[in-house]
């Protein structure tokens, strides 16, 4: 593990910036097989196939196909692709979403029911499968926290530096971690979280009419956002 990888070598480059490396690295790996997508493969078969097991990207990746300049025709052969898929399997996956469970999934039934109703939104029928470019996401977040861990001695200065990990990410590699990594993990967090808080408080306190044009520090100032990064991650993830 210590040899010096490709992903080791992104994450030592990502990790000097602020904000969760993990969330920086993964969407550097959704964004560049995006980009490889639209100009390598917006007509290759085996694309269009797996373009029509998921019904195309998630929204997220879908709209990220939009940002890319000069490759408006890319992403419309792609929707394309996905608009037709969808138009064939509509039967198929209307059938497969208004069909009632089996009756011995009785209790089941009855927990998914509870969920929905405390707000919960309705899974997608299990014939549509994951996004491709969230599964190239996931398994560079997770290829990444094994490096980041891995490395978790080099790399723990420069992440108090940048504000940690992001709430999902930092669950993530807790899961993972040895009982040192995690109070190394702990440690950083908690620091810099009770920074952002009272970066949050000044912010807060400035606003007030008896405070309202003092100073503030650029880090009061962008303290809400940094918080909602914090919070659900970059791009986010949650």
């Amino acid at each position: 593990m210590r040899d010096k990888t490709a992903t080791y070598q992104r994450l030592q480059a990502m990790i000097v910036e602020k904000g969760c490396p993990i969330c920086h690295l993964s969407q550097d790996a959704a964004t560049t097989y995006l980009d490889t997508i639209l100009w390598e493969s917006s007509t290759d078969l085996n694309m269009h196939q797996m373009l029509t097991a998921s019904i195309g990207f998630c929204g997220r990746h879908s709209r990220e196909l939009l940002a890319f300049g000069g490759q408006r025709l890319a992403a419309a052969v792609v929707e394309r692709s996905s608009l037709l898929a969808a138009i064939r399997r509509l039967p198929e996956l209307a059938a497969e979403a208004g069909a009632p469970p089996p009756s011995q999934f009785r209790l089941w039934q009855v927990r998914r029911q509870n969920q929905n109703l405390d707000g919960e939104r309705p899974a997608l029928p299990a014939g549509i499968k994951p996004c491709p470019a969230c599964i190239r996401q996931a398994n560079e977040e997770t290829r990444g926290i094994k490096i980041f861990l891995a490395h978790l001695e080099e790399f723990s200065s420069p992440l108090l530096a940048a504000g940690g990990l992001c709430l999902p990410h930092f669950l993530q590699a807790i899961r993972t971690a040895s009982a040192s990594e995690r109070e190394i993990l702990m440690n950083i967090q908690q620091n810099v979280w009770a920074e952002l808080a009272g970066d949050l408080d000044e912010f807060i306190r400035k606003q007030m009419h008896h405070h309202h044009g003092e100073p503030i520090s650029e880090e009061a100032r962008h303290a809400v956002e940094r918080t909602i990064r914090g919070l659900t991650g970059e791009f986010p993830v949650r």
